[in-house]
């Protein structure tokens, strides 16, 4: 019966972290395409993938999952850049959009501009801290 009682406990852990790591990639999707649209850019592969996920105390007080999430985006159909955003539980923290200017030098930096965006929060938010 205990055994039973554990396998189920680690069931229901699996199962709720998996919901929460979806539900962390689709506030992570609607940033990246609102950002995408907004920049005026195609949003490629309609999805982001998760690069990092480490722990941090947010302003509140509460430790929270940081996700550094990419995604990637085209400014004409032909290439391909990458973007990243982060998010501490389901805040967007920054997005990096990064646009390349044509034919620059490869040790130029100067002609590269990067978009950092602050947003509040997508539709679904529930605003009540729980990730």
């Amino acid at each position: 019966m205990l055994t039973a009682i554990i396998v189920l406990a680690l069931f229901g852990t699996i199962v709720l972290t998996w919901a929460n790591m979806r539900e962390a990639a689709e506030v992570a999707i609607w940033h990246g395409r609102r950002a995408c649209e907004d920049a005026g850019v195609q949003w490629l592969d309609h999805t982001v993938m998760l690069e990092s996920l480490r722990l941090r105390r947010a302003a509140d007080g509460w430790i929270r999952p940081l996700r550094r999430y990419r995604f990637d985006f085209s400014t004409d159909g032909h290439d391909r850049h990458r973007g990243q955003l982060e998010l501490l539980g389901a805040q967007l923290q920054w997005l990096r959009l990064p646009t390349p200017a044509p034919a620059a030098p490869a040790s130029s930096s100067e002609n590269a501009w990067e978009v950092r965006m602050q947003v509040s929060g997508p539709p679904h938010d529930r605003g009540d801290g729980v990730t």
